[in-house]
């Protein structure tokens, strides 16, 4: 996992000594001064200019679905990294090094970066569970204290009350709308989902009723109680706690063993609690169980079990909250749905320990709509399998699928992986270990002309918002590895920390040397109005990717970054790539160190390029900057070692010795870098801006 910021990182995200947070970073003044010394520093500063009018000119249509840290990256573009890091640090502090997962304190943090705060005052139903928690939390001296939380019988029976107050609670989640369209979110979300994957397609064919879905579940989004829902889904999430999970062995140990006859249930099933279906708990020993039908809780203190469909939410007459809490064991997860699927409520699977097997079809793996639905497996080396809508997708929700240890493998289609629809957060967070992931195969090429093998993905640290019909923006997509393992990456189109129409997405790896296997819009994109950044800690990375707008592209007034701090790296892309941007957009790939080989892309729109800008007639920012001081070698001729280039509509190209930005900042404006390297060239046919 990563151990403090390396230098780049701290470069790239220190602001200036003017201590106002929204001024350029250092990285952003050196292009800056670079502009200023060859002649167009006011048209290098109508760029997010313009960016910053064209976020104004969405203030009704978005209103507050928007979140704020996507306009704030898309007005001030220099602050994309600093978004991603925080992002990427909120990540990390869900894993604490003492163990297990912080999800509960995770989930207020994710409250604020979707723009939710706590429900001020806390409504009774909300006090009264945290009174109630009180009763149910681990001994405060540690698992092995004496005293001070209930224990066996009364311990599932307070749980009992907790799990069905959580479900009372939720009950005015959609309280603004009317109760058909209530039933219709909580039932239909299969149908979007079927709905939306036949519209990417070359050709789409899909029928009034079904656009009448897609439509309805778009103006629902503005509807949800998302305040109420994290308050519920925080309080639910204590339940995934490290301490608590930790306690739950000891804590049950001694309870009396009645052997009940449960439906769905088959094998060691030691005892239950509450008889409703929204307050049942069930407890299942340490041998070999089947379960096949869901509970409000289910805790299993160990042995090989097959779970089917585990924890789902969904259907109109389906309690609101599912829990599972997996203690030991190498276990079975199967099931076209979950484990972990929300709609309209909240979905919690905990795996502490195992080499575990999930396979499962469409809205599997850690994925909600209107809810919050997460998947923690705390330890093993595990395989992941699903379809699509999948392993930390949300809709409008959160999403998410946390393994903290192992080596493990994830596979997809598509809309996956830290993939998201709406404004919402869809996560797939790694803490470390050689892993694989793909997210590829499945759905044609939207375009239909991306190359031969080439598929949609939107996954990987991707979210897409609306810009058709009824508005709705994008959200976060957040995929990070945080290990720093040897990690192999591959995705179809729109993946691996991109975004499109206000959402925001990231891909972000600890380190190690890592393969990344992309196509169109890819590795580090911002299209049609939306932020993206792939942002690598080190290692001797290998970038490959196909078509074109990948590694730090940007199109449409869209914000585009690829960070690598360190190491010996290859980039083979198309065009639109390294650095490359259009259409009154930014785009930025910043190279820490190391001897690197930048192939593909030597056109006029990449390797520090921008080209054509027809959509706005307004120029756009296209910089690539290589630290360090290693040999490099670059695939469009004017590039090299030790040189600074400067192009129309406005291109920068810096390969030079020092480390980073504040360095060249320092140099006096007398040094031959200041007065030779950047003075000695010019821009010809700059634009004048509109």
């Amino acid at each position: 996992m990563r151990n403090g910021l390396s230098w780049l990182a701290a470069q790239l995200l220190l602001l200036s000594g003017s201590g106002d947070a929204t001024a350029p970073t250092p990285a952003w003044q050196l292009l800056q001064r670079i502009a200023a010394a060859r002649g167009f520093a006011a048209e290098f500063d109508a760029v997010p200019e313009h960016l910053a009018a064209m976020v104004g000119s969405y203030d009704v249509s978005l209103g507050r679905t928007r979140l704020s840290r996507v306009t704030q990256a898309l007005s001030q573009p220099w602050q994309a990294p600093a978004v991603a890091a925080e992002l990427r640090d909120g990540a990390a502090a869900l894993l604490p090094k003492s163990g297990g997962v912080a999800w509960s304190t995770w989930l207020r943090t994710a409250g604020g970066w979707l723009d939710v705060g706590p429900v001020e005052p806390p409504p009774a139903a909300l006090n009264d569970l945290d009174a109630l928690w009180r009763q149910i939390a681990p001994p405060t001296g540690g698992v092995g204290a004496d005293g001070g939380a209930a224990a066996n019988e009364e311990l599932l029976d307070l749980l009992s009350s907790y799990v069905a107050d959580c479900h009372d609670a939720l009950a005015a989640l959609l309280a603004g709308v009317p109760d058909a369209d209530r039933a219709f979110a909580r039932t239909t979300f299969p149908e979007f989902a079927a709905a939306f994957a036949a519209v990417h397609d070359p050709r789409p064919q899909i029928t009034v009723a079904q656009n009448a879905t897609l439509e309805k579940w778009k103006a629902l989004a503005w509807k949800v109680d998302r305040p109420l829902l994290l308050g519920v889904a925080e309080r639910v999430g204590r339940l995934g706690d490290a301490a608590f999970v930790a306690s739950l062995g000891r804590r049950l140990a001694k309870t009396a063993r009645t052997n009940p006859k449960v439906a769905g249930f088959s094998g060691d099933v030691m005892a239950t609690a509450g008889i409703r279906d929204e307050s049942l708990v069930v407890l299942l020993g340490a041998g070999k169980t089947t379960v096949e039908r869901g509970a409000a809780l289910v805790i299993d203190l160990g042995g090989d079990d097959t779970w089917i469909e585990a924890a789902v939410v969904e259907g109109a007459e389906e309690p609101r909250v599912r829990v599972v809490i997996d203690l030991a064991g190498n276990d079975q997860w199967r099931g076209e749905r979950g484990p972990a699927f929300a709609a309209c409520g909240v979905a919690l699977v905990v795996d502490a320990k195992g080499n575990d097997r999930y396979e499962g079809g469409r809205l599997a793996q850690g994925s909600a709509a209107f809810g919050c639905a997460a998947l923690l497996d705390l330890d093993g080396d595990d395989s992941y399998v699903a379809h699509d809508f999948a392993q930390g997708y949300s809709f409008a929700g959160v999403g998410a699928l946390v393994d903290r240890a192992g080596d493990d493998r994830y596979s997809a289609w598509a809309y996956a992986q830290g993939g998201g629809n709406g404004n919402g957060l869809a996560a797939l967070i790694d803490g470390g270990g050689d892993d694989r992931y793909v997210a590829n195969g499945k759905w044609p090429d939207v375009y239909g002309d991306s190359g031969v093998g080439s598929f949609h993905g939107a996954s990987q640290g991707y979210s897409f918002g609306f810009r058709d019909g009824q508005l709705l923006a994008g959200g976060i997509g957040l995929f990070a590895d945080l290990g720093s393992g040897k990690d192999d990456y591959e995705s179809g189109n729109f993946s691996q920390g991109g975004a499109y129409f206000f959402g925001f997405g990231l891909m972000y790896d600890g380190g190690g040397d890592d393969t990344n296997r992309g196509w169109r819009y890819s590795q580090g994109f911002g299209v049609h109005q939306a932020v993206g950044v792939r942002w690598d800690a080190g290692g001797n990375d290998r970038y490959d990717t196909r078509c074109a707008a990948n590694c730090g592209a940007g199109w449409d007034q869209g914000v585009g970054w690829l960070i690598d701090d360190a190491g010996d790296d290859q980039y083979d892309v198309g065009g639109l790539a390294l650095g490359g941007t259009a259409n009154s957009a930014v785009a930025l790939l910043v190279d820490g160190g190391g001897s690197d080989r930048y192939g593909g892309g030597g056109g006029a729109d990449s390797q520090g390029g921008s080209s054509d800008s027809s959509y706005h007639q307004f120029q756009a920012i296209g910089a690539l900057l290589d630290f360090g001081g290693g040999k490099d070698s670059y695939a469009r001729k004017e590039n090299g070692d030790g040189l600074v280039r400067t192009g129309e509509w406005f291109a920068l190209f810096a390969d030079v010795k020092e480390k980073g930005p504040e360095a060249l900042l320092a140099l006096p404006a007398t040094s031959v870098f200041w007065q030779k390297t950047v003075g000695g060239g010019e821009v010809k046919g700059k634009p004048s801006g509109k």
